[in-house]
């Protein structure tokens, strides 16, 4: 399955992602597009915040400037090199793949519908890397969506 054909089967399984109401209210209403570096730096400190809760997870600490972006699952840190809407929501997945390994939290991935098959985000996967087409598709799907 390619990132598009993953992209598109995501809009079709989850029309009301948890994550489009955090999305409008911090990156769209607050301008994320027209602000400068540090001012979407802040933004997506607001929406690391907002995204948590809305998953009701635990707040990854966000780190920019550092070095690649990059989530240590250890740690539960974001690192971005730079302050860019996609790469922190690439980072965030992960984050929320790291959650749902826990049994309880299988579905966290699947928007909590009941019914679905939790192992969807890695079916059929092109990247040797457990996840990463899921994240690089959630990203893009959560941008084109709102």
């Amino acid at each position: 399955m390619t990132i598009e054909e993953r992209v598109a089967l995501y809009k079709s399984l989850f029309p009301e992602c948890k994550a489009f109401s955090p999305m409008r209210r911090v990156i769209i209403a607050k301008g994320y597009r027209k602000a400068d570096t540090l001012q979407r730096m802040e933004l997506l400190r607001e929406l690391d915040t907002e995204l948590a809760k809305a998953y009701k997870v635990r707040i990854p600490v966000v780190t920019f400037f550092v070095r690649d972006n990059n989530y240590v699952a250890a740690t539960q840190e974001i690192y971005l090199a730079e302050p860019d809407l996609e790469g922190f929501l690439h980072q965030f997945r992960h984050h929320l793949q790291n959650e749902a390994r826990q049994y309880e939290r299988r579905l966290l991935l699947m928007e909590g519908i009941k019914g679905l098959d939790d192992r969807i985000p890695y079916k059929e996967a092109n990247s040797l890397l457990s996840g990463e087409d899921d994240a690089i598709a959630w990203a893009k799907f959560i941008i084109e969506s709102v």
